[in-house]
């Protein structure tokens, strides 16, 4: 498999914009790419389209709202990857499937910025998540008509994918083209940065502790989709 290293190296626009609908899916999915993309010069942009509001809370908020709990959360997973341009809508958590002014939004955003690559969900949405495929749906409608973009999605491979992946969308995953290997460091960056989403028990969702992942889970994957393909992907049912 090729290393994501030689995508990175061919654009010239070194613009990486990072596109997830929830805080924490840019640290869990992207947070090894983020940091390898700056290291090669890249200027970097996390969008978040949601405030992840109608997440469960695993943690005693002490009097804070959710959304305020889970912005200050993003603060500082950013921090920890080193992003400093950052960007958190406040479109509607669960249901952006129904809900259409975010797209236009995104639209002029995507032509505004000017990314050489776009880094975001497949059509299977991991974990089956509406806000996940319809994201990503969108995304590649929107690239029909921008030639010079580049697109990646990410994608898993071995035990990670029977944890983070929805066995009913599990067929519909890409097959990873790309693989990027994290340096340690580079990997307890990233894990540090999954796991200051604490309201989110990710240690349950993961099954291990960040610094078991740290040393276990040191390599992102990645395709890069063809514009002219018809990918398959399914709603499936999902508890929001």
């Amino acid at each position: 498999m090729k290393s994501i290293d030689e995508v990175l190296g061919r654009i010239s626009n070194k613009k990486l914009l990072v596109v997830f609908p929830h805080p924490d899916d840019e640290s869990v999915m992207a947070g090894g790419i983020i940091q390898r993309a700056m290291k090669l010069g890249f200027e970097v942009t996390v969008l978040t389209l949601t405030e992840g509001d109608r997440g469960k809370i695993f943690v005693n908020g002490r009097g804070r709202s959710t959304v305020e709990i889970r912005r200050q959360e993003m603060a500082e997973a950013m921090s920890r990857l080193g992003v400093t341009d950052w960007i958190m809508w406040k479109f509607p958590d669960g249901r952006l499937r129904k809900r259409h002014i975010w797209r236009e939004r995104l639209k002029v955003f995507i032509h505004e910025t000017k990314p050489g690559v776009i880094v975001s969900y497949d059509l299977s949405g991991v974990s089956g998540h509406p806000d996940h495929i319809v994201v990503a749906l969108e995304i590649r409608q929107i690239l029909k008509r921008i030639s010079d973009v580049n697109l990646l999605w990410v994608s898993f491979e071995g035990e990670i994918r029977k944890k983070v992946v929805d066995m009913r969308v599990n067929k519909y995953l890409s097959q990873p083209e790309y693989v990027l290997d994290l340096s340690f460091s580079e990997s307890v960056r990233k894990w540090r940065s999954v796991f200051t989403h604490k309201s989110q028990n990710l240690k349950g969702f993961l099954g291990s502790s960040w610094w078991v992942l740290a040393i276990k889970a040191r390599k992102e994957w990645f395709s890069e989709p063809d514009r002219e393909q018809k990918y398959q992907y399914r709603y499936v049912k999902f508890e929001v």
